[in-house]
């Protein structure tokens, strides 16, 4: 039996990920840990995530000196070749001779494939880069498709929003390392302190330049093994993610509504804006996870959370026109955190993307019955999408003309720059995009009731 050791592990997950359809960010939460050196535990977050970003290039590559489909193969030789290649065409630091050498040794394990997985990353290791990529002029969306390894399908929908140039950039970020933004909690600690207690732990901190609360963090083991995460002094969050609240921007002693707060990041975080102040009432459609709102809550001190399981469509128990600020974190495609969520691209279809507008209106509308005359009404996700983003909203207004739009260019904490960027803020919505904007593509709208 081999021994487990980051490579293994990673060979087990991705071959969870292909063949059960499991979650590689909940699998790497659970098992690394069992790796006592906090290099392995990089290592092994390195590989999975890696190669789940690259696994059509990958593939692309290791085709080209297979017999046989990859398909034919079991799911672990697929994963043991698919590191292999990832570690010799991607990672400097990792010998070529050494990463052949240790899918061999993981191989022994299969072994009628312990030959193929030794000659053909060989011959990986010998060509390099040197791959007949197909025609970019001719054939756009099968080169980028292979060459940045996103399902045509997707690369389809950007080329024609966005042209070759932008796609290319996009694809490039979605394939970067995601950073680590953390948010502070102000109600324990400025983030002056608390950047200069994460660095008395050892750990490399970087100020963020356009949420006052946000830093981002870097060389740095298990979080949860850190007393300053133990004491509630922080929660991981993005930046674009924390920029929700302070479009929401609620005060001291009102009443929110979060219609879709699990797992709490933002309803937190709208706690700490209100100094822990007013009522937050918290629904989402599922208990469990409804319990992680709470937990984070009681772990950064927070007591003005009230969670109650409800379906988003229909909020039962919330009077009309009862709520000073209401916000509608939509359940969504996700595709503006591809580059967090390394599997994602692959589980994503396109006709499922089509049942998601009706789904996010129907939430809309509900929540918005329930914002007071003079009070306001923010619709975010976490998408690119225009059908679930620009277009939603617009259905939403031609509906609902009590609804105006607020200028996001005074409640940002950051200054809108681009002049398109100004535009989209100043008609009451914004996209933000990683290739554009350095952060986690979001869209943020906000809107006063008035009367008409």
């Amino acid at each position: 039996m081999t021994k487990e050791t980051a490579r293994k592990m990673a060979v087990n997950m991705l071959t969870r990920v292909e063949a059960e359809g499991a979650y590689a960010n909940l699998l790497l939460q659970k098992n690394s840990l069992r790796l006592t050196d906090s290099r392995d535990r990089h290592f092994v977050t390195l590989l999975v995530n890696g190669t789940l970003k690259h696994r059509l290039t990958l593939d692309y590559a290791l085709r080209r000196h297979l017999s046989k489909p990859m398909s034919s193969l079991p799911h672990e030789v697929r994963a043991i070749l698919r590191i292999g290649a990832f570690q010799i065409l991607f990672l400097d630091k990792v010998p070529s001779a050494v990463a052949v050498n240790e899918s061999v040794e993981l191989a022994k394990e299969f072994p009628k494939f312990t030959g193929l997985v030794n000659v053909v990353l060989r011959k990986v290791m010998e060509r390099g880069w040197d791959i007949d990529w197909p025609d970019l002029k001719r054939e756009p969306v099968r080169y980028l498709s292979v060459r940045y390894s996103h399902p045509e399908w997707l690369i389809q929908r950007w080329l024609n929003r966005w042209g070759i140039e932008e796609t290319e950039a996009l694809c490039k970020v979605n394939n970067e390392p995601s950073p680590t933004w953390i948010r502070t909690n102000t109600l324990k600690i400025s983030r002056e302190d608390l950047t200069e207690r994460l660095r008395e732990e050892g750990i490399t901190v970087q100020l963020g330049s356009r949420v006052p609360e946000s830093l981002q963090i870097s060389n740095f083991g298990a979080l949860d093994q850190l007393d300053s995460f133990r004491e509630g002094l922080f929660t991981v969050q993005d930046e674009s993610s924390q920029l929700v609240a302070h479009v929401v921007n609620p005060q001291p002693g009102q009443s929110v509504l979060d219609a879709c707060s699990a797992p709490g990041g933002k309803s937190t975080h709208l706690a700490q804006m209100m100094k822990n102040e007013g009522k937050i009432l918290a629904f989402d459609i599922h208990a469990h996870k409804l319990e992680l709102v709470e937990q984070l809550a009681q772990k950064l001190g927070i007591t003005i959370i009230e969670t109650q399981v409800g379906d988003a469509r229909d909020l039962p128990g919330i009077r009309l026109e009862s709520q000073d600020c209401v916000l509608v974190d939509a359940p969504c495609s996700g595709l503006g955190i591809i580059r967090r969520k390394a599997d994602l691209r692959w589980q994503k279809e396109e006709q499922g993307l089509k049942d998601l507008p009706a789904l996010q209106l129907a939430i809309l509308e509900r929540a918005a019955s329930c914002v007071k005359n003079g009070g306001t009404l923010v619709y975010s996700t976490c998408t690119t999408e225009p059908d679930e983003n620009f277009e939603l909203v617009k259905r939403f207004r031609l509906s609902h003309p009590e609804f105006e739009p607020v200028d996001l260019a005074d409640v940002l904490p950051f200054i809108l720059e681009e002049p398109r960027d100004v535009k989209q803020g100043r008609k009451g919505m914004l996209q933000l995009l990683p290739h554009r904007h350095g952060m986690d593509g979001f869209f943020l709208a906000k809107f006063r009731r008035c009367e008409v």
